[in-house]
């Protein structure tokens, strides 16, 4: 039987060339778009920033000017005089809340003192910012009294840490005694007002 032999005119090789550069050829394309799309894209964003710097400037410059003008309408030796007397308020405030007093504090002892206790050689020094050291001698017609007013001092907010000491009968019968207390100066400042105190009898 013979063999036929099959010849074809196309030439497959060529073919196979062609293909592979026309694949070859499309990632190329591809990203020349790409490189397209972005030169595009940066080029409108550099554009907006250019355009929203310049607005931002122009809207500066407009309030600028507009503050300008707003100054100009106050008089500036009018203005002077208020930032004085603004300085004068502050400094009278601040010296009114550091001073302490002291009619307070008399008007809190004299209230809560018993009428079976008396009260001699006051004397107080400043212990620091906001408390002062209270010492006193006093005497009372018994030791039971000298318990009261104990009990009378530590109910208030202006005599804090109320101590009797060196209790003792004295020649005449009496009890004397030596007393110590601390005084809350944040409650007699001319800023504050004391708090009320109810009569001990």
């Amino acid at each position: 039987m013979e063999e036929r032999v099959k010849t074809s005119f196309i030439p497959k090789s060529s073919l196979k060339v062609e293909r592979s550069e026309t694949r070859s050829r499309n990632p190329l394309a591809i990203v020349n778009i790409i490189t397209g799309a972005l030169l595009v894209v940066a080029i409108f964003g550099a554009g907006g920033m250019y355009a929203f710097e310049k607005y931002t400037m122009q809207s500066i410059a407009s309030k600028k000017l507009s503050l300008e003008r707003s100054r100009a309408a106050f008089e500036p030796a009018t203005i002077r005089e208020l930032a004085r007397l603004d300085a004068r308020i502050n400094t009278g405030y601040s010296l009114l809340r550091q001073h302490v007093s002291v009619s307070q504090l008399f008007d809190e002892i004299e209230t809560r003192t018993l009428s079976s206790v008396r009260f001699n050689d006051f004397s107080y020094s400043i212990a620091d910012a906001s408390r002062v050291l209270l010492t006193a001698s006093g005497e009372a017609v018994s030791f039971n009294a000298v318990a009261l007013q104990s009990d009378a001092f530590s109910k208030s907010s202006i005599i804090t840490e109320p101590i009797f000491s060196n209790v003792n009968i004295s020649k005449t019968g009496t009890i004397v005694f030596n007393f110590s207390a601390i005084i809350d100066t944040s409650r007699i400042g001319y800023t504050g007002a004391a708090v009320p105190s109810s009569t001990q009898q």
